[in-house]
């Protein structure tokens, strides 16, 4: 196993108190020791120390703090479904299915992407009682719907708004990853285009530009 925090933090999720998992600062250090993707230009500032030695180490492609406090905001409501359009190589996926059954112990995750990336490690790590991957696009699944869905899939504009309108649009509660990211210019426009007042964001970063940043919407 090229990542061996991966089962560490892992069992840390299952077995730490719900009052610590609910601290932010906590579930942003769980995803510093599962260790972030080693891909792409460096857009993680402060956290850029734990990106993971190379592309082979199954990691998550998250902000930490912009995840964390996200993934606590969520614990406080009812999500017994969750789908993740855009897995990766599924570490988010893995880490924010683990967290959620903290909260809400008979929820089914469903993780989709088409592309090949789903790593080995993530594979043997998932546990089938809950999590289910299909390589598939938001297309196969249209119309179903989810108490919880994370859109972070191809960052086009044609295909954000297709996975929402595909599914984003039926859940009870829609996120879509990189609201700020720079080089995300269509999720961006997209995610101005249908927030709303209601609308909960989760910003924080510490590179020299605004990077990633998740968006919220409540049905």
């Amino acid at each position: 196993m090229y990542n061996k925090n991966i089962l560490a933090v892992q069992n840390l999720l299952r077995c730490l108190p719900v009052e610590a998992l609910k601290e932010p600062e906590v579930v942003a250090n769980l995803v510093r020791a599962f260790g972030i993707v080693q891909w792409g230009p460096p857009a993680f500032g402060d956290d850029e120390i734990f990106k993971n030695e190379h592309n082979h180490m199954a990691g998550i492609y998250q902000t930490p703090d912009q995840i964390g406090k996200a993934l606590v905001y969520l614990s406080d409501f009812e999500i017994n479904s969750y789908c993740e359009i855009g897995v990766f190589q599924g570490g988010n996926f893995l880490f924010v299915s683990e967290y959620l059954r903290r909260f809400n112990p008979k929820i089914k995750c469903l993780g989709i992407d088409p592309t090949p990336y789903l790593n080995q490690e993530i594979i043997e790590a998932m546990d089938g009682s809950f999590m289910t991957f299909l390589s598939a696009t938001s297309d196969q699944i249209a119309k179903k719907q989810f108490d919880l869905v994370l859109i972070d899939g191809e960052h086009t504009g044609d295909w954000v708004k297709r996975d929402y309108e595909n599914v984003g649009r039926f859940a009870k509660i829609c996120m879509i990853h990189d609201v700020q990211e720079f080089s995300c210019p269509d999720v961006v426009e997209y995610w101005n285009e249908i927030k709303t007042k209601e609308s909960v964001t989760f910003l924080d970063y510490t590179s020299g530009n605004p990077s990633q940043g998740i968006g919220v919407i409540h049905k």
